[in-house]
């Protein structure tokens, strides 16, 4: 039987039944939707957290502390962005854009219009040590401050101990954007040295906004609370000896030191900027054998009159690498590595020598008391004898002369 033959056999047998025909038809959700639907929630979920993260970066106090935590709600309305346009089949891109940077936007924009905050963002000091200048930046504010002066405070150790208003606007720029400048001059408000638990606190109220700072604490120790004295017997041998002695003292060198007071007996600390003077004597019994020349340091340079070469060069650098003020004399040594004072300067014979060094400030780095310290030393002969005489000298440190 041809294939038209059956079919028409199957029409013929489809009427004898008789009814309708049902025609039933197989519907199948579509491939993807409920991702589609998953994608939208998600992508709208990041997009409220990214701009709720936004109104909090947004802030100029977040801006100036963590400049770089603007780029996570950014990421996050990226991720946003792209659940979203591929929930909506990646369609209508540049509306669904306009809208997401509108909203990463916004907080910004709000935060523009209103006053800015004004961050202390470095304190630098001067060349001579006398004045501390603040670098002073103001952000998000769009128009600026129209502010002209600014309150100043600073407390030290918690005490408030300096108040003034001074002229000041936002008025230069750099790479990093618009700064102003405080100069403050330290002896306006220095009260004593910083330290961990006595730190000095500057306050700047400008306009609506207020910041702080601790100053840093090396520009801010200028007063001296120790001293140390010492002195080296400068040794000769043979020919520079009298009396057929072996080895004799040809010379002495003297030292100071003057700085923060340390621990035990280890030589003070440092201070580079501290302005004082150091009165040296070397002493037997109560007759001045070595008056040095009165030494005045300012902020690290020590100078003294040289007398012509007779004390040295007249001038020394003290304070950066630690507070040992040699004193020299005349003479060089290689073995003291110094100039040393020779004999004929100040001998007064055998006996009991002591080294003072005193040292004073005028305020307000201290009120004009003397800040001392004694060494002592056994100027004697020693050893076997020759022809009656002893062999070797020595110039030796004791405690006092009372021994």
């Amino acid at each position: 039987m041809s294939n038209g033959g059956l079919l028409q056999k199957a029409i013929e047998q489809q009427s004898h039944e008789g009814g309708d025909t049902v025609i039933v038809a197989d519907v199948t959700e579509p491939r993807g939707a409920g991702t589609t639907s998953g994608s939208m929630k998600q992508g709208a979920g990041l997009g409220v957290v990214a701009l709720l993260l936004s109104w909090v970066v947004s802030s100029p106090g977040i801006q100036s502390d963590y400049a770089f935590a603007g780029a996570i709600p950014i990421v996050l309305f990226a991720a946003s962005f792209y659940l979203v346009w591929n929930a909506v089949g990646r369609k209508q891109t540049a509306v669904i854009a306009v809208v997401y940077i509108l909203l990463a936007a916004s907080p910004y924009a709000a935060m523009s219009l209103s006053s800015g905050e004004i961050t202390i963002t470095e304190s630098e000091l001067s060349d001579d040590a006398t004045q501390i200048t603040l670098t002073i930046r103001e952000s998000g504010a769009l128009f600026g401050s129209s502010a002209d002066s600014a309150d100043i405070s600073i407390t030290y150790n918690g005490d408030n101990v300096y108040d003034s208003t001074v002229s000041f606007s936002i008025d230069r720029e750099d790479g990093f954007g618009e700064y102003g400048e405080i100069t403050l001059t330290v002896a306006e408000w220095y009260q004593g040295n910083a330290a961990d638990d006595a730190s000095y606190i500057v306050t700047v109220n400008f306009d609506s906004s207020s910041d702080s700072m601790e100053l840093q604490s090396n520009h801010l120790q200028r007063t001296i609370d120790d001293v140390k004295s010492a002195t080296a017997g400068a040794m000769g041998t043979g020919s520079e000896c009298s009396d057929s002695k072996d080895s004799c003292i040809i010379g002495v060198a003297l030292k100071s030191w003057s700085g923060l007071d340390a621990i035990g007996d280890n030589p003070p600390g440092g201070l580079p900027h501290a302005d004082y003077t150091a009165q040296a004597t070397l002493y037997y019994d109560s007759t001045a054998a070595i008056s040095y020349p009165t030494v005045t340091v300012v902020n690290g340079v020590a100078e003294w009159d040289s007398n012509s070469g007779e004390y040295g060069g007249g001038s020394a650098f003290v304070g950066d690498d630690g507070s040992e003020l040699p004193l020299p004399g005349s003479v060089d040594s290689f073995e003291l590595n110094t100039k040393y004072i020779p004999i004929e300067d100040w001998d007064q014979g055998y006996g009991c020598y002591y080294f003072t060094v005193e040292v004073t400030q005028s305020s307000p780095w201290s009120d004009d008391s003397v800040v001392s310290h004694i060494s002592y030393y056994e100027y004697t002969e020693e050893g076997g004898e020759t022809n009656g005489n002893p062999t070797n000298e020595a110039w030796t440190s004791v405690t006092s002369c009372d021994d």
